[in-house]
């Protein structure tokens, strides 16, 4: 997957608003290229560490993380290949390719898609399956603009054509709100921490934040996971098929 120059750049804010410094577009590209020949040319681990740079430097797109996770998967990292997967699918929600590769490694690991397996929350996520964060910012701006036209439609007519400019700009305040909260919520799952992915094999999974408790499994490279508690070093989880219990927190990756 290249990167198109014209959708080069998807960049999040900090808490305060202002932009994570990133390199310019041309040295993003040349970077970018650079990485992929490298990744090519079977040399993943260098091709990894560009990809890494871009990554800290701010650059959010899903190409980036979508080549992240294969060079991830070539090294053997399943977990790590598994949470960039995700990432790239949050940015590019309709792609096949990032879909095919994920569910090939969740099967791998001996689970589905589990996004959708964490009861009620799972049905919160549903918009940002149909849409990327930048296009719900889309439906937001156009709904806003369209609003401020029956605005003045509302102020300037009267009549008939009043009373529909009116009901059309109650329906654009609920679309325009709807779009905004759906594109912040996306990218806070950059920086949430309710979410994770097992990035170490044979992981202890206890029955308490402890190694004196009782081990219940082993958990695989690659699980996906919901954060439930934490305690010192220790991390509640629940699993995509329900069963809570304990890991060390060093043995996780954060979406």
């Amino acid at each position: 997957m290249r990167l198109q120059v014209v959708i080069l750049l998807v960049l999040l804010t900090s808490g305060t608003g202002a932009a994570l410094a990133a390199p310019g577009a041309d040295e993003i590209n040349s970077l970018f290229d650079e990485a992929c020949d490298l990744y090519d040319a079977s040399e993943f681990e260098s091709a990894l560490r560009i990809f890494e740079s871009l990554v800290s430097s701010g650059v959010r797109h899903p190409a980036v993380y979508y080549n992240l996770a294969n060079c991830y998967y070539q090294q053997g990292e399943t977990g790590k290949a598994v949470a960039n997967y995700r990432r790239a699918r949050l940015l590019s929600p309709r792609d096949d390719d990032i879909r095919a590769n994920l569910a090939f490694l969740r099967s791998s690991v001996g689970f589905q898609d589990t996004t959708g397996s964490f009861g009620l929350d799972g049905i919160a996520r549903i918009p940002a399956r149909i849409a990327s964060p930048r296009e719900w910012r889309i439906v937001f701006y156009a709904a806003y603009y369209l609003g401020v036209v029956c605005f003045l439609s509302v102020v300037f007519l009267g009549g008939g054509a009043r009373r529909h400019a009116l009901r059309l700009l109650a329906v654009l305040v609920v679309i325009a709100v709807a779009g905004w909260a759906i594109a912040e919520h996306g990218m806070s799952r950059f920086t949430g921490e309710d979410e994770g992915v097992v990035v170490m094999d044979r992981v202890e999974f206890m029955s308490g934040p402890g190694a004196a408790f009782d081990e219940l499994a082993r958990l695989p490279d690659g699980v996906e996971v919901e954060i439930r508690e934490r305690s010192g070093i220790w991390v509640e989880v629940q699993l995509p098929s329900g069963e809570i219990g304990w890991v060390r927190e060093e043995s996780l990756e954060l979406i």
